[in-house]
């Protein structure tokens, strides 16, 4: 089965229709930034997609909050009846979460607080690489709730 791709300028413009007016050409950025999208790239994917536009309606809620990518994936999880419709798949999150990101989603998982320092500390202890700009995959991601888990 072929993916479908969409061009980032249509889903941005879809993104302008959420939020009611023009986005920046920063504040852009840093929307791919946050979704995990490189640089440069011209298509992105379903997933891709919906994660844009979810942080867009997020920051339509509340303009000011400062959102992560695992807040919009909680907010696609909650939604997933509605998206299945669409025929969006989102049982297996395969979210490209950024090392900086991890500290939240360990807090709203776990529920315990933890630092980057107290992470790049469990990196060298666990053995698990770490880094503030690196993408964790879901096998690292596993790794890193059971050790929230246990710390908590």
């Amino acid at each position: 089965m072929q993916s479908v791709a969409y061009s980032l300028s249509w889903v941005k413009t879809a993104c302008e229709h959420i939020l009611g007016k023009t986005i920046s050409p920063r504040a852009w950025r840093n929307y791919l930034r946050i979704c995990g999208i490189e640089r440069y790239q011209r298509q992105v994917k379903l997933k891709e997609c919906c994660y844009l536009l979810g942080l867009t309606y997020l920051k339509r809620q509340n303009p000011f909050k400062k959102y992560f990518l695992s807040d919009v994936s909680l907010l696609l999880i909650k939604e997933q009846q509605r998206l299945t419709k669409f025929g969006i798949d989102l049982e297996n999150p395969d979210l490209p979460l950024l090392g900086r990101d991890l500290p939240n989603y360990i807090y709203e998982q776990t529920g315990h607080k933890v630092t980057l320092r107290t992470l790049y500390r469990w990196s060298s202890k666990h053995r698990i690489p770490f880094s503030k700009l690196r993408t964790i995959n879901q096998q690292e991601l596993h790794k890193w709730l059971e050790i929230g888990m246990n710390a908590a």
